[in-house]
């Protein structure tokens, strides 16, 4: 695998990361990968990713994008040579209309290709996996878990540093998970299945912790998760609601002034990534007061 970086005189060079001394965290989330990709490259990422991961195949790049519109996605796997022709443009787009959306180029070693390659990388999409020499399936996997950009989930993390240091591991791991792939959890039973225990145990668990609601953990992941979807210019509020598991976006728009005290709009264009954690951590950790 490699990495392009940037470089005075070319404009990139080539890091080599291959990830070999790396070991996934045991409890890492499976990883949804879109791709489309020449049949004999499609068919070696379907080894790669087992049955642990799941995987999204397009036909053609129009199916791409709208794959990427339509389901939740970790990380776009494609060739610049897909369609037969290296097309650049239509990953340039992709990139442009979602650059949250990490991509990876796995291609074939030609000069036509890696002329796209470097187009790619000035406009940031810098993984490179080159066929029949560095897609070993260990490697290559490895290298889509640590990928996704999960950024403020593990901003959130380390906000809650304090508290999950004093949550049994297995709750740690369950709560992690839901911070990297909110998709996956639907509500606060989901929460306590994912740490091994019923929701009274898990309850228990969270309040010495300082940790007063499951169900507020839950939302907040989502609500952080539809922050980095709304950061992208080609996503409508409908569809960041819809991808976040919300039926509709006045639903999406009333948890987020229950958490935040504003609008999905105005948190769209107001707030920052670290804005929007620390005010959802503060919410994490308030207790509820109840009347007399």
């Amino acid at each position: 695998m490699y990495v392009l970086a940037p470089d005075r005189k070319l404009g990139f060079h080539v890091t080599v990361s291959r990830f070999r001394d790396t070991h996934p965290y045991p409890g890492r989330p499976p990883v949804d990968v879109v791709a489309y990709l020449p049949r004999q490259l499609l068919n070696h990422l379907k080894i790669v990713l087992g049955s642990e991961h799941s995987l999204a195949a397009a036909t053609n790049w129009a199916e791409l994008r709208t794959t990427v519109q339509r389901v939740v996605a970790d990380v776009v796997v494609a060739d610049p040579a897909a369609s037969g022709t290296i097309d650049p443009d239509s990953l340039e787009t992709l990139r442009q209309s979602y650059p949250s959306l990490p991509v990876i180029l796995y291609t074939r070693l030609n000069p036509s290709s890696m002329k796209a390659v470097v187009r790619l990388a000035k406009a940031g999409i810098e993984h490179v996996v080159i066929a029949h020499f560095d897609d070993e399936p260990g490697p290559f996997r490895e290298l889509l878990e640590s990928i996704p950009a999960h950024v403020l989930g593990e901003r959130m993390l380390r906000e809650l540093a304090g508290p999950l240091s004093a949550l049994p591991v297995v709750v740690v791991r369950g709560i992690d998970q839901l911070f990297r792939s909110p998709a996956r959890f639907g509500d606060a039973q989901d929460l306590a299945d994912a740490s091994g225990m019923n929701l009274r145990t898990l309850y228990r668990n969270l309040e010495p912790a300082g940790i007063h609601s499951a169900r507020t953990l839950v939302v907040a992941a989502r609500l952080l998760r539809a922050y980095s979807y709304l950061q992208d210019p080609g996503r409508s509020i409908k569809e960041v609601a819809a991808k976040t598991g919300y039926h509709s976006p006045w639903q999406l728009s009333q948890h987020m002034r229950d958490m935040t005290g504003f609008t999905t709009e105005h948190v769209r264009g107001a707030l920052t990534g670290d804005e929007l954690v620390s005010v959802l951590a503060e919410r994490i950790t308030q207790r509820r007061h109840t009347p007399p």
